[in-house]
């Protein structure tokens, strides 16, 4: 089974040619630390990977029968780098709406540890420490193997919320046609036209779209009165930001849903789904559990 470390070695290597020694020695503990085991589980179904378009019902299946995850993902500096700014972003936004009172769900102390549910805390309640960040709004459905966290909850307004940061990185994967609009090439130059493409968007990408209704979905089945979520786009190259409201629209996610029921029903039977992507009866995500069956 690939590991961790296997997958970023390559990496760490790259990283020991900086001809500066200071910014190699940055670019190897950030690859260190990257390399360290995930908590995230993988006995479950993740959001984030059910409303893709690549999503393996049989790999995900395997991945919860034998707590194993193949297939991890390569990393690099860079990769690293596009997560934390990701990750600043969501700590930036939540924080104004902590600071408004707005949120409502898990927060963790930053002077004990201890974490507890409330909404708009102003104290830590182990030991009264008002340094505190949000942790999110975690959303299970154990029945169906579901299990995942939305980026905030305002109880106020009946609403999620999903932050998110846009470069062209994400556009090339979720929407290169519309990226394509705004390329420009011209004696072996590229560039795009930024200003009018940031003008241009006017909606969720559509797996983020997906995942939101997920998320109403989720926190519906559990007893949330939530009909909508807010989106927060962040503009990577220009820092401008924008925001669209989308309704509750179950029939969105009907397929996912869909596909979770069979993972569902093939795990009481112990008896593994088809795999939905690979045209050949499996595909990159499901067959490094074959081989190890």
């Amino acid at each position: 089974m690939p590991t961790n470390n296997m997958r970023g070695l390559a990496a760490y290597l790259e990283a020991a040619k900086s001809p500066d020694p200071v910014f190699g020695d940055i670019q190897k503990h950030v690859l260190n630390k990257a390399a360290q085991q995930s908590d995230r589980r993988v006995d479950c179904i993740h959001p984030s990977e059910a409303v893709k378009d690549d999503w393996c019902i049989r790999a995900n299946y395997w991945r919860i029968v034998t707590n194993v995850a193949h297939n991890p993902r390569q990393t690099s500096f860079r990769l690293e780098n596009v997560f934390q700014e990701g990750h600043n972003t969501h700590s930036k936004w939540q924080r104004w709406l902590t600071e408004m009172g707005k949120l409502e769900g898990d927060w963790k102390c930053d002077s004990c540890g201890d974490v507890w549910y409330e909404f708009a805390p102003e104290n830590c309640p182990s030991c009264g420490s008002s340094w505190f960040h949000y942790e999110e709004l975690r959303l299970v459905n154990d029945g169906l193997h579901i299990s995942g966290r939305t980026d905030g909850y305002l109880p106020a307004e009946k609403m999620l919320i999903e932050i998110k940061t846009l470069g062209l990185g994400s556009l090339r994967y979720d929407s290169p046609d519309f990226l394509s609009r705004y390329e420009r090439y011209f004696d072996k130059k590229q560039w795009v036209a930024l200003d009018n493409l940031w003008r241009d968007f006017r909606s969720p990408l559509r797996s983020a779209r997906r995942q939101g209704q997920l998320y109403l979905w989720l926190a519906r089945e559990i007893g949330y009165e939530v009909d909508k979520i807010l989106f927060i786009y962040d503009f990577k190259p220009t820092q401008e930001a924008k925001s669209f409201l989308v309704h509750y629209d179950r029939s969105v996610i009907d397929d996912i849903i869909r596909k979770c029921r069979d993972i569902r029903d093939c795990l009481e039977i112990g008896s593994a789904p088809d795999c939905n992507v690979g045209k050949n009866g499996a595909c990159a995500a499901c067959r490094p559990y074959e081989e190890n069956v």
